[in-house]
């Protein structure tokens, strides 16, 4: 047989994909460590913004008309009132706008761990299938160099 164990390693390229399975768990680790960043980050910023929902909800609740009386008396007036004032209110704009691109920070992170998977996954079955091919290489190796029967 005139090829060497070297050169069908090298043609199926197993050095190569030994050296990428062993990259993937570092890099699934550090992508996952971001993905719970994002996730904190996203986690702050809706409590921030939900603490200047809960303090303009108290505003409205404790405002009174000139008779002492509730000014907004029913939970329809009081859910429109805090629409109003949020839209109004540049601070829970921006804490409205810290969510959303927290949001989407964690969104593509995410997208980042699932596709660093998915490659992690391929991978293994290209190394999968290389395994079988030598292992067919093998087995017809075997059978040429054992001794013929004669019948």
């Amino acid at each position: 047989m005139s090829t060497t164990v070297e050169t069908i390693l090298a043609d199926l390229e197993t050095k190569t994909l030994k050296a990428k399975l062993r990259e993937y768990p570092a890099l699934l680790r550090r992508q996952k460590s971001i993905v719970a960043e994002k996730r904190q980050t996203l986690e702050d910023a809706k409590a921030a913004r939900q603490a200047l929902e809960a303090e303009m909800v108290a505003e409205i609740a404790a405002e009174t008309n000139g008779n002492g009386k509730p000014k907004f008396s029913n939970a329809e007036a009081r859910a429109a009132e805090l629409v109003n004032r949020k839209k109004q209110n540049p601070a829970y704009q921006e804490a409205e706008k810290a969510c959303r691109e927290a949001e989407w920070a964690l969104n593509e992170a995410q997208f980042d761990l699932e596709k660093l998977i998915d490659e992690f996954k391929a991978y293994r079955y290209v190394v999968d299938l290389t395994a079988r091919e030598l292992a067919l290489l093998a087995s017809g190796v075997a059978e040429e160099e054992s001794p013929k029967e004669p019948f």
